[in-house]
C-alpha cells in the first residue's frame, strides 16, 4: 500500500516539473515497453475485436508506416478540435506504440513529407489508393505494410473533479504488395477519475487526475492504455517478441516549450525523470541523436522538492484535511529517490524538420536501458528562413504607391513585410504587412520618391533577407514621367499632354502659351515659370494640373524681379476641362487668375502684387477656393466679380491689404463669401460692393490646411 501510495505521489512531481523553471507545458505520457508484447495471455485479457489474417501468417512484413488516420466531423466531438485533432492525437498515440514492435517503422514526419510530396494529402485519397494501386503506395513510402485507423470515439465529460475519457479506433494492417489486410483491431477504451474521496491521498488524486483529463496530454494517456491493448492482439513468433529485464525506470519524458516551432539559436529543452545514478539521452528521429540530458544541479533539485511540498500541503490545507508527518514523510522519501534529467539542443541556421517525436533513454551501468517516446509534444525545428523576395515592381498612384512582387517558393510562408525609407541605403522601416504578393501603401505625398524594400516571413517567423530595394513615386496620375518634357523655353499651342519638373528650372514663356483640347500641361512641385512682358498662361479647353507643395511651391512671375506689376496676363481659364492648383504662387500679373466656364479646384494658392485684380470671376465660374491667400492687389482689389451662372465655393482664406475693394460684384446673383478673414477682426462695410454675404467673417487668420 505504501508503494502504491509513493508512486501516486511521484505523479505531484511530473505535475509540478511542468511548472517549474518556465515550462509552458509538459506531457506525462510515456511508454516504458516493459514486458512482453505479444502473448497467448493478452489475446484472452483483450476486450475488443481483433483478426491476424491467414494472409498476414505467412507474410509478416519487415517494415510499415502508420498512416494519418480518418476522424469524424468537427461537430461531432466534445472538445476543442483545434487544438486536440483527434485523428491526429490517437495516430501519434498508435505510432508511439508501433514503434515499440519488431518492424522497421517509417517515422510520421517522413511519412507525411513522402505523402505530400506525391500530392496525396486526403486521407480518402490514400485510402483509396490502398484499393486501387497498393504497389504504387509501397514505392512511395518504401515500406511493406501500412497502417490505417478511423477514430470512433474521443470524448470527455467533466463534472467538478469526476471526469470521464472515452477514446476508441479501428485499425487496419495493409499489405502493401497485394492490398491484402494483415491485421484489424477495433477497441474503445474509457477511463474515469475523481469523485468525492473518503481519504485526504484521494482528495489528491482525484484533483490531479481530473486536471489531467482537461489536458490533452491526458487524452493522448488513454490512447497509450488503448493502443497497448491492440497491439498487443498482432501475433508475433516467440523469437520475436520483445522483453526487457529490470530496464531503468523512466517516470515522465517531454519535450519543453513545444507548440510553434524552434528557431535559429532557440534551444529546445529536454527533461526526464527517472532513476538516478543512469546516463540519459534523446534522439530526434533521423534528425538528431544522442542529445545528452544531465542532473539538474542540487539547488534545482531542492528547490523542485520545496515547491511539490508547498503544492501538496496547501491541497491539503484548502480541503480541510491535515497532512500528518507520516505521510510527508514518505512524499519526502519518494521525491529523494528520483533524479531530474535536463537536456537542450541549440538550432543552427540552416537546420529544419516538422513534426518530430522526441524519444528519450535511461540506460543503467549495465547497459539495460528504459524508453519513452513523447507523442503529445510534437517538436518543430526551422532554422531556415524564406529567400530574398525578388521581382519588386512600383505602380505610382495618388498619394500611394501599388506594389507587386514574385510569388516566394517556401511551403511554409505566411507573408511578407514592407518597408519604406527616404534614402536608398538607410534610414528603413516597416509600414505594412501582406499575405499576398501585392500591397498598396497609402498617405504619402505625390512627387516624393521613397526606397522600397520587402522580406518574407514563414510560419516560424523567420524573417528572410530584404529584397533589392526599388525607387518608387506617388504621383496623382501613373506615367507622368514618361510624358515629354519640354522647356526651359516655352509658347505656343499645347495639344498634348507634357509636364514640366524642377529640374529645368527656371521656365521661360516667350509668347502665349495656350492649352487646347486635348493638351494636358502638369506641373511638378517646385517648378518655377517667368513669364515675358504681355504673356499668359492660358488654358483654353485643355486641362490644367499644377501640384506644388507646402515645401515645393509652383511660382509664377514675371520675367525680371525689378519688373512692375501687371507686366503679364496672367493665368487665364477658359472652358478649361480639369483644372488643380495646389500651391501655386501667383506674382505680379495684371489679373492673377481669371475663371471663365471653369471649376477649378484651388487650394493653399496665393495671389499677390496684381495691377488690375486679384480674382476675376466671369460666366459660369464655378471655382472651389480654400486655405488660399489674396495679398496686396491693386486697381479693382482682390475679387471682381460679373457674368452669370456663377456659383463659386470660396471658404476659409485670407483676403488681406487689397486696394480700393476686397470685393466687387457686378453680377444680382448673391455671392455667399463667408467664411473667410478680410484682413482684420471688424472688417468694414464699403470694403465689399454689390450683392456679397461676407458676414460671419473669420476673427482672424486661418491655420494652414492640411494639404501634401
Amino acid at each position: 500500500m505504501k508503494q502504491i501510495l509513493l508512486r501516486l505521489l511521484v505523479l505531484m512531481v511530473f505535475m509540478a516539473s511542468a511548472a517549474f523553471m518556465g515550462c509552458a507545458h509538459v506531457d506525462t505520457s510515456t511508454d516504458q515497453a516493459i514486458g512482453i508484447i505479444a502473448t497467448s495471455e493478452a489475446f484472452k485479457s483483450f476486450k475488443g475485436e481483433f483478426e491476424n489474417t491467414e494472409y498476414y501468417k505467412k507474410h509478416k512484413p519487415k517494415s510499415l508506416a502508420v498512416l494519418p488516420f480518418k476522424g469524424l466531423e468537427a461537430k461531432d466531438y466534445s472538445i476543442d478540435f483545434e487544438s486536440e485533432n483527434p485523428a491526429g492525437v490517437v495516430r501519434r498515440g498508435m505510432y508511439n506504440h508501433i514503434a515499440s514492435l519488431p518492424f522497421k517503422d517509417l517515422e510520421l514526419y517522413n511519412t507525411d513529407k513522402l505523402l505530400k510530396n506525391a500530392g496525396f494529402k486526403d486521407v480518402r485519397q490514400i485510402e483509396a489508393l490502398i484499393a486501387e494501386n497498393p504497389k504504387k503506395l509501397r514505392s512511395i513510402l518504401g515500406v511493406d505494410a501500412a497502417v490505417t485507423g478511423h477514430v470512433t470515439h474521443f470524448d470527455r465529460i467533466f463534472v467538478g473533479i469526476y471526469s470521464q475519457v472515452a477514446v476508441g479506433v479501428e485499425v487496419n494492417m495493409w499489405d502493401l504488395k497485394t492490398g491484402n489486410l494483415l491485421w484489424r483491431a477495433k477497441h474503445v477504451s474509457r477511463a474515469h477519475a475523481g469523485g468525492i474521496s473518503v481519504s485526504p491521498i484521494g482528495l489528491i488524486v482525484a484533483t490531479v487526475a481530473s486536471v489531467w483529463n482537461l489536458r490533452a496530454t491526458e487524452m493522448l494517456s488513454q490512447t497509450d492504455d488503448l493502443f497497448r491493448e491492440i497491439i498487443s492482439t498482432i501475433d508475433l513468433p516467440e523469437s520475436e517478441r520483445v522483453t526487457q529485464v529490470s530496464p531503468p525506470r523512466i517516470d515522465m519524458f517531454a519535450a519543453m516549450n513545444t507548440g510553434k516551432p524552434f528557431t535559429i539559436g532557440k534551444k529546445v529543452a529536454f527533461r526526464l525523470i527517472g532513476d538516478p545514478n543512469n546516463s540519459a539521452y534523446v534522439d530526434l528521429g533521423d534528425f538528431k541523436a544522442g542529445i545528452e540530458l544531465t542532473p539538474v544541479p542540487g539547488n534545482v533539485k531542492q528547490a523542485l522538492q520545496t515547491e511539490v511540498l508547498e503544492a501538496i500541503k496547501k491541497t491539503y490545507k484548502d480541503t480541510g484535511h491535515t497532512l500528518t508527518p507520516e505521510l510527508l514523510a514518505a512524499v519526502k522519501e519518494e521525491l529523494a529517490s528520483r533524479e531530474i534529467y535536463e537536456g537542450t539542443y541549440t538550432v543552427e541556421p540552416g537546420e529544419q524538420s516538422y513534426g518530430m517525436m522526441a524519444k528519450g533513454y535511461l540506460v543503467s551501468p549495465a547497459g539495460t536501458q528504459g524508453t519513452a517516446l513523447d507523442a503529445a509534444n510534437i517538436v518543430d525545428i526551422d532554422g531556415l528562413p524564406p529567400q530574398p523576395v525578388k521581382g519588386l515592381k512600383a505602380e505610382s498612384l495618388d498619394n500611394k504607391i501599388k506594389l507587386s512582387w514574385s510569388l516566394s517558393p517556401e511551403d511554409d510562408l505566411t507573408g511578407y513585410e514592407i518597408w519604406l525609407s527616404s534614402t536608398p541605403l538607410s534610414g528603413y522601416s516597416p509600414v505594412a504587412e501582406s499575405e499576398k504578393t501585392e500591397a498598396i501603401i497609402e498617405d504619402l505625398s505625390n512627387f516624393t520618391k521613397v526606397y522600397v524594400q520587402i522580406r518574407a516571413f514563414d510560419k516560424a517567423a523567420n524573417a528572410g533577407d530584404f529584397s533589392k530595394y526599388i525607387e518608387a513615386v506617388p504621383l496623382p496620375e501613373p506615367g507622368l514621367y514618361d510624358l515629354p518634357q519640354p522647356g526651359p523655353a516655352l509658347s505656343g499651342i499645347v495639344a498634348a499632354k507634357i509636364l514640366l519638373v524642377a529640374d529645368k528650372n527656371p521656365y521661360t514663356v516667350l509668347s502665349d502659351l495656350t492649352i487646347t483640347s486635348g493638351g494636358v500641361l502638369y506641373i511638378e512641385p517646385g517648378v518655377k515659370i517667368l513669364f515675358a512682358p504681355d504673356t499668359a498662361l492660358k488654358v483654353a479647353g485643355g486641362d490644367f494640373l499644377a501640384y506644388g507643395m507646402g515645401s515645393k511651391p509652383i511660382h509664377f512671375a514675371p520675367q525680371t524681379s525689378t519688373s512692375e506689376p501687371g507686366s503679364w496676363q496672367g493665368v487665364i481659364l477658359e472652358s478649361a476641362k480639369r483644372s488643380v492648383l495646389r500651391h501655386v504662387t501667383i506674382e505680379g500679373a495684371a489679373t492673377g487668375l481669371t475663371i471663365d466656364n471653369s471649376a477649378p479646384f484651388i487650394i493653399s494658392a496665393t495671389v499677390t502684387r496684381s495691377s488690375q485684380a486679384g480674382l476675376y470671376l466671369k460666366d459660369n465660374a464655378k471655382p472651389n477656393i480654400s486655405c488660399s491667400k489674396f495679398v496686396g492687389n491693386e486697381g479693382q482689389g482682390a475679387i471682381v466679380i460679373e457674368g452669370e451662372g456663377l456659383a463659386p465655393i470660396i471658404r476659409n482664406n485670407v483676403f488681406k491689404d487689397n486696394h480700393p475693394f476686397q470685393v466687387q460684384s457686378y453680377t444680382p446673383l448673391e455671392i455667399d463669401l463667408t467664411g473667410n478673414y478680410w484682413g482684420r477682426s471688424d472688417p468694414e462695410e464699403d470694403w465689399f460692393l454689390g450683392e456679397v454675404v461676407w458676414k460671419p467673417a473669420l476673427a482672424k487668420p486661418t491655420a494652414p490646411c492640411p494639404v501634401r
